[in-house]
């Protein structure tokens, strides 16, 4: 099998450009893998680079179609307006040179179920027509795609983003001091105000605890002001960036891992990272939270955006170790579900099933020249 992989530039912020790259690994054990770019070179691109970068893209990928003869296209990346726009030119791509197209979506947001646009409705409609197949990460996600699209039903998988066995190779050990953990971008929709907010209570029962925010963002200044002008430095620091050495270490010390994001999150993957590490976790009831996890079970579900509850929760959890143990041996459990071997074979499961229902049969398909193939090679 040959396929097309798209992986995000590595320089990327968020969680694809950091666990793709694992999938890909995994998948060149056993398939031929040509990769390909097509999507953000950066986080700071202007409206010109993308006109002209995507534009690139697609040459460059229909000569890849034209000279290398792929059985599909697996292609990572989210569904929203700016993503739609992007990929209906792809999907007509894939369409015209009658090779099957996968999207794995990392995350959907719901103005591009509900856009007034014209303009997007039609490209999104035509894109749902075009791709063979969409990878979503939440049976949730799945249902919410088929009841909004109906044209999508047959077509949407639920599929799972890869953990690297650093964090199964976790040993616990909680540090001295309760120590309570929030990792991720410091944006107000993932909650991180709501954590900062439930820390009083928190340390006026337990005066010795220490809270972490880990993570950069747009509200990163903001939430170093409320930290110093609340009063709030002695028990709470902030750590912009961290080596995935360290990132191990805060999640094998910490007593608690807090995510009260308000998105509705495929699979965020400091959760599944938590949950690999054995960190007990409190959230928000999330797509792949109420997909995976069972509360008081795997984790402990709190109301979004309710710091009384997050506060509650924490103390409870802080005050009962034997809670702590139960919660992390049972997402532990669970994360083995996202080991790389078991993933990968999921994925070219998937793969097979595409082109046995597919209509464009591989030998259907011209071979390129054999002199194409190399320069091709050679050039990669």
């Amino acid at each position: 099998m040959k396929i097309l992989f798209n992986t995000p530039n590595p320089t990327l912020k968020g969680g694809p450009p950091t666990h793709l790259p694992w999938l890909e690994a995994e998948l060149r054990k056993q398939v031929e893998v040509i990769p390909f770019e097509y999507g953000r070179k950066s986080d700071s691109e202007s409206l010109a680079q993308k006109v002209l970068g995507r534009a690139g893209d697609y040459l460059r990928v229909r000569r890849l179609l034209r000279f290398t003869a792929p059985d599909l296209i697996h292609h990572n990346s989210a569904f929203d307006p700016r993503a739609i726009l992007r990929d209906a030119p792809l999907a007509g791509l894939a369409r015209r040179f009658q090779v099957p197209l996968f999207i794995k979506i990392h995350g959907s947001l719901p103005e591009a179920f509900s856009t007034t646009s014209p303009l997007i409705q039609r490209l999104r409609d035509q894109l749902l027509r075009d791709v063979h197949s969409l990878g979503v990460l939440s049976e949730s996600e799945k249902q919410e795609f088929e009841h909004a699209f109906p044209v999508t039903r047959g077509k949407v998988h639920v599929v799972k983003n890869i953990l690297k066995d650093d964090f199964f190779n976790v040993v616990r050990e909680e540090s001295v001091q309760p120590t309570v953990l929030f990792m991720s971008r410091c944006i107000r929709r993932k909650g991180v105000f709501d954590f900062l907010n439930a820390v009083p209570q928190v340390a006026a029962a337990i005066p010795n605890v220490q809270f972490i925010i880990v993570g950069d963002g747009e509200d990163a200044a903001e939430v170093d002001r409320v930290i110093r002008d609340s009063g709030l430095a002695s028990v709470v620091r902030r750590e912009a960036h961290c080596s995935n050495a360290q990132t191990t270490e805060y999640y094998r010390q910490a007593h608690v891992f807090v995510f009260p994001t308000h998105f509705p999150e495929g699979m965020p993957m400091v959760i599944a990272e938590a949950m690999a590490a054995g960190t007990p976790i409190i959230t928000t009831r999330t797509r792949f939270s109420q997909s995976y996890m069972q509360d008081g079970r795997e984790c402990l579900f709190i109301r979004h955006g309710d710091s009384d509850d997050i506060a509650f929760t924490i103390l409870r959890l802080l005050r009962n170790p034997a809670l702590r143990s139960d919660l992390s041996q049972s997402a532990r459990s669970l994360a083995t579900r996202f080991k790389a071997d078991a993933v990968a074979a999921e994925y070219l499961a998937l793969y097979e099933e595409m082109l046995a229902t597919s209509s464009i049969a591989r030998t259907q398909r011209p071979e390129q020249p054999r002199i194409l193939r190399e320069q091709h090679y050679e050039h990669s």
